[in-house]
């Protein structure tokens, strides 16, 4: 499996990655088998990654993995210094 994001920089200066919906050769996520040839395909798994700096300056991303429409996961990350 290999997903290549889009990337945008947000209004709030943070950094959006996605694997949104589309056509074959777009970004989002691909199977690759390798048999006698090698095939791919796309598969309609999405996600999409917010990183940002909250008001008190703390590193934090919010994960979601879509199946379809669906939403499968969500995940919050949050990055602090060592103290």
């Amino acid at each position: 499996m290999q997903v290549f994001l889009r990337p945008t920089v947000t209004d709030g200066g943070g950094l959006l990655l996605e694997s949104p919906r589309g056509g074959f050769g777009q970004d989002g996520a691909y199977v690759v088998v390798s048999d006698r040839r090698a095939h791919a395909a796309r598969v309609p798994l999405h996600e999409t990654f917010h990183v940002h700096v909250d008001a008190d300056g703390v590193l934090r991303t919010d994960h979601e993995l879509r199946l379809w429409r669906a939403s499968a996961v969500r995940l919050h990350y949050k990055l602090e210094r060592a103290r």
